[in-house]
């Protein structure tokens, strides 16, 4: 047991567990401890399991918390049989407490564990076992496998991006020989104690939240003869993705010290290192850097990332300190990454943004071409001052009218771009880029290879893998019987597998032979189909399907729809040509379809078939969108296969089709058509009959659980104790609200947005609040009703701008807003300035603007601004969809290509 003392705060105070070595520990474990008091239970548990405890020593360094985990400690201490010591010592951060182990470490080798991770039994077990195979003692550093633990969800994956490392079980590995085996995990690494003393190496501790166990390794591989490390497959270290989001790893993106101090200390203290020591920067370090710098920037083009909201000074030093990190690694090396999916864009920002600066291509690729419309697209790529290029089709110098320069940006500087001309596709043309014709490469651009594995040379020749030798028994001490069961289990996972995967393309074959029937294509021959949401319809899917039935019948229209939605009657009485969602049915009228057309973007609308079936539909993508695009949506746009993307305003039609915007879309694309919904709020000639103060909030994201396959969010819990409940709730329960209203014979209606309409309950709403659902009646006819809306962020105001109604914005929470609570971007929508009425952030002020806005009607002010702001202002939209929708099934007139 260990002997009670006062520890005193100030000390860097140690207390023994029991003295149970025999024989010097084989490995210290350190774990620095920091707040952890909801994890520490597992973790200690998981070292009470050790099968080889007795070659074990714990140290676990208390870092100044806050919480419970001290106490929790101090009561394992007293039962366990794990050798162990507690240290005790001011905050330093995660790097000093580390090093406080280090140097009361007594073992051959150190590891790191952090303590809210956890073990499995034979971690140590596999592993001591492994380093005795290394008779030559050759191995530097031992590393083990990474196995995601997923709090919220339970689930176990092994899908780390540097997991390939441990498909060929335990082995001994050299980076200079296999430079992608590099290490940047200090709670995975096993490293000698006798080097860290030869070396007094130690943690970086102006590092502290992030890379600092990267460098830790890597500046003590550097020093090594050979940098040779043991790979052991075999030990399974749970990493946890906490459920909270809180852990240091998964909030260092809000962190401004990770775009200048990390870079400064990690990164480029690593290549002076490399230098200085060996003369190079060896591959397998600028591989490591590489890998951490392709995070950044993947993180930075997220929607809403956090990295958008920093401040220009701390941009402009990260791209300073970037271009030092680059002049060290060669492009060669950025072409070679294959660590994880790395898309061209990451790479040639890379390049072109720090090392080729005034880059200009040397081939154009040919990259796709539209049949209907016998047009084909052109792109290029080029960074610095914009070339001049010249064009020749059918022996004629030609100006291409649907054409534009997207700049590919991050961290607020545009790195590069690409050029996409769309031209003709039935004549002979070639490309001139600053006076040299260019190459022209047909299809997309592909990898460029400087090594080639012989797995990668047979698989692409020979169509299979003929190099990879049996795999070896495992030398497991598994028994026989448990090992032959394991094998046993997995045999049969995968013959289902195999089963499954047989049976899904016998039914494939079998619904493609259904759908080529007589019957079948008679019936669905270039049929046109409509969709909004899976399980409502009222969007602008529905009301261009009514247009185009009431008013061009020859069109072969269906609309798609959930069997079970409380849309499906009234629309079947209406007379829709229903078809069941996800039927196969419905997989058969997509074989056949000409034209699909949604108001909704998701991957279940826009990849509706999978397997086989999914390169089998040829219909025309129509995004009708759901509601006007005002912020930069254009990472989720771009990735999408949108044949015609329908706009409203002005301002959102230049914001995607104008150059040097992030969409990638031109005027071919897109058009200004109005919303098909839209037309329904023009009542010429009617007088309006107003009963409602319409309330109409957006969700938010940090509110509402993740989608299900079918676009439903699950439910979490504190609603009601949200900045967002308790803001609407005061507002929408104001009894001078309730006053005005009565006084104008009108009603408070609240129509929340459906992602939030599980939580009004929460809301604990006064009787004379009304709750509305979009499923009673159209939301043309919501708005034609009021006499005000009051939103938030919604386009929802648009609808009422459309409709003359005024608007009021409130908007508590625009800071948190910015900080990312909501999937937001800002675009070229100011709500201060393009707005259709004030803003407001205060209970109070919102409430007196709504009564101004009811009493007063619409001002001049915003009358004005709606005049600016909708070119069409009239019930033709839907005709107006209609009109572009046919083009894309017809050839492209000359005119309609090339300007005059």
């Amino acid at each position: 047991m260990n002997s009670k003392i006062e520890l005193n705060r100030d000390k860097h105070d140690e207390l023994d567990g029991p003295p149970q070595f025999r024989t010097r520990p084989k490995v210290t474990i350190v774990s620095a401890v920091y707040n952890v008091q909801d994890y520490l239970d597992d973790y200690l548990s998981s070292l009470n399991r050790q099968e080889s405890v007795h070659d074990l020593e714990v140290i676990l360094v208390l870092d100044g918390s806050t919480d419970d985990s001290e106490q929790i400690i101090r009561q394992w201490s007293k039962s366990t049989s794990v050798t162990h010591k507690i240290l005790v010592k001011p905050n330093g951060g995660q790097a000093s407490a580390r090093n406080l182990g280090i140097k009361s470490a007594t073992s051959d080798w150190i590891t790191f564990c952090d303590p809210d991770d956890y073990l499995a039994d034979d971690y140590f077990t596999k592993l001591i076992s492994f380093m005795g195979e290394d008779v030559q003692d050759q191995a530097s550093m031992y590393v083990t496998r990474i196995v995601s633990f997923d709090e919220a969800t339970g689930e176990m994956t092994h899908g780390h991006p540097l997991g390939k490392r441990f498909r060929d079980g335990n082995r001994l590995v050299d980076l200079n020989r296999s430079p992608n085996f590099f290490h940047m995990s200090g709670a995975t690494a096993v490293v000698r104690r006798a080097e860290l003393q030869r070396l007094n190496h130690f943690f970086n501790e102006e590092l502290t939240f992030s890379f600092e166990d990267a460098h830790f390794v890597s500046s003590y591989l550097l020093q090594q003869e050979k940098p040779i490390i043991g790979i052991c497959a075999e030990s399974s270290y749970f990493y946890r993705r906490r459920a909270a989001g809180n852990s240091s790893v998964q909030i260092s993106a809000l962190k401004e010290e990770k775009y200048g101090q990390v870079i400064e200390a990690g990164h480029l203290d690593l290549l002076a290192r490399a230098k200085e020591s060996q003369g190079i920067v060896p591959e397998w370090l600028q591989m490591l850097l590489l890998y951490d710098i392709f995070w950044y920037f993947r993180g930075d083009r997220r929607v809403g990332a956090p990295s958008r909201r920093l401040s220009p000074e701390v941009q402009q030093k990260f791209h300073t300190l970037i271009e030092q990190v680059m002049s060290d690694i060669s492009a060669t090396s950025v072409l070679k990454f294959d660590l994880m999916p790395t898309d061209f864009d990451l790479r040639d920002a890379l390049i072109f943004g720090y090392k080729e600066k005034q880059h200009r291509p040397s081939k154009v690729y040919v990259e796709s071409i539209d049949v209907q419309r016998r047009m084909t697209l052109l792109r290029y790529t080029f960074s610095g001052d914009r070339p001049t290029e010249a064009i020749t089709y059918k022996g004629l110098e030609v100006v291409p009218l649907h054409a534009k320069v997207r700049p590919i940006s991050f961290f607020g500087r545009t790195l590069f771009s690409h050029r996409y001309l769309w031209i003709a596709s039935n004549g002979t043309f070639d490309i001139s880029i600053d006076g040299e014709q260019q190459e022209l490469v047909l299809g997309k651009r592909t990898r460029t290879h400087y090594s080639l594995r012989p797995y990668t040379v047979s698989k692409a020749l020979a169509g299979i893998d003929i190099t990879r030798p049996a795999v070896k028994p495992s030398k497991s001490k598994l028994s026989s019987s448990k090992a032959h069961l394991t094998k046993f289990v997995k045999n049969v996972k995968k013959q289902i597998l195999v089963t499954e995967k047989q049976k899904t393309a016998k039914n494939d074959d079998l619904l493609l032979k259904r759908a080529s029937s007589v019957s079948n294509s008679r019936k669905f021959k270039n049929s046109w189909l409509f969709m909004d949401r899976i399980f409502r319809a009222n969007d602008n899917a529905e009301h261009l399907y009514r247009h185009i039935q009431n008013n061009h019948p020859k069109i072969n229209s269906w609309f798609i729809l959930e069997q079970d939605s409380k849309d499906w009657n009234r629309l079947e009485k209406e007379g829709f040509r229903l078809i069941a969602h996800g039927t196969q049915e419905h997989k058969i009228a997509l074989l056949n379809a000409q034209m699909y057309a949604s108001s909704h973007l998701d991957k279940f609308v826009t990849n509706p078939l999978e397997g086989k079936l999914a390169s089998k539909g040829k219909w025309k993508f129509v995004f009708l969108q759901h509601g006007v695009t005002v912020h930069d949506l254009s990472y989720w746009f771009n990735g999408k296969k949108i044949d015609l993307l329908v706009t409203s305003t002005t301002d959102e039609y230049r914001s995607i089709v104008g150059d040097d915007t992030a969409y990638r879309f031109s005027s071919k694309e897109v058009a200004l058509t109005g919303f098909p919904r839209h037309d329904a709020l023009v009542i010429d000639g009617q007088a309006k009959d107003a009963k409602w103060i319409l309330v109409s909030p957006t969700w938010r994201q940090n509110l509402v659980g993740p989608s299900d396959a079918s676009g439903k969010r699950t439910k979490i819990e504190g609603f009601s104790e949200s900045e967002y409940a308790l803001s609407w709730s005061g507002f929408l329960n104001s009894q001078k609200l309730k006053f005005i209203a009565e006084a104008n014979n009108l009603k408070v209606g609240l129509l929340p947005h459906p992602s939030l309409a599980d939580y009004v309950d929460d809301m604990n709403l006064d009787e004379h609040v009304k709750v509305l659902d979009w499923d009673d009646q159209p939301f043309a006819e919501y708005i034609r009703e009021s006499a005000v809306l009051v939103t938030d962020y919604s386009s929802t105001a648009f609808e009422a701008a459309y409709g003359d109604v005024p608007v009021v914005y409130f908007q508590f929470d625009q800071e948190a807003l910015k900080s990312g609570s909501h999937t937001y971007d800002s675009g070229y929508f100011e709500f201060e300035t393009d707005g259709f009425g004030p803003v407001e952030v205060e209970v109070s002020s919102a409430i007196d603007a709504t009564i101004q806005s009811i009493e007063n009607g619409q001002s001049p002010e915003y009358r004005a601004r709606i005049q600016s702001t909708f070119v069409h202002l009239d019930s033709l939209n839907s005709e107006r969809v209609y009109q572009e929708m046919s083009k894309l099934v017809r050839p492209a007139r000359h005119n309609e290509v090339f300007e005059p």
